[in-house]
């Protein structure tokens, strides 16, 4: 039984990964249908999701750009990069940001993550709320 499903992106290949039991070693892992057992050196901690920063500056490094899908969002369209349910919106229409700011987050299964922005811009359009459920690839935000 799967405890997350995620997708992750391997050069320019995405692949479906079902995360079992990560409490017993070795860990269950099923990717794309095949599945492995894998070890895990050390556990991740994710830190909690942050409130929106509308105006107000980013301290320390800012992240690289982490897209769902550069292709995608070439043409300025944010998509969700799994099924899932948006959490929360960091930014409005008319918001400036830059490659690499985070946007909004898609829970699914209790696994949040966090959608960033492929490139500089100033949101044009927003095409979802909070709690709104969402297929992979539909569009979330639009970039001008």
């Amino acid at each position: 039984m799967a405890i997350a499903t995620v997708r992750v992106k391997v050069g320019q290949q995405w692949y479906t990964v079902e995360i079992g039991d990560l409490t017993s070693s070795p860990v269950e892992v099923t990717v794309d249908g095949e599945t492995f057992q894998v070890e895990i050196e050390a556990e991740v901690e994710r830190g909690p999701v942050s409130s929106p920063r509308r105006g107000r500056p980013r301290s320390g490094p800012r992240p690289s750009p982490q897209p769902s899908d550069s292709a995608s969002q070439s043409d300025g369209i944010i998509r969700s990069p799994m099924p899932g349910r948006v959490i929360s919106i960091m930014v409005r229409p008319g918001d400036q940001v830059a490659a690499g700011d985070e946007v909004c987050v898609v829970e699914a299964m209790k696994m949040e993550q966090s959608i960033r922005a492929a490139r500089s811009g100033i949101i044009k359009t927003i095409h979802v709320q909070p709690m709104d459920s969402v297929s992979a690839n539909d569009p979330l935000m639009e970039l001008e």
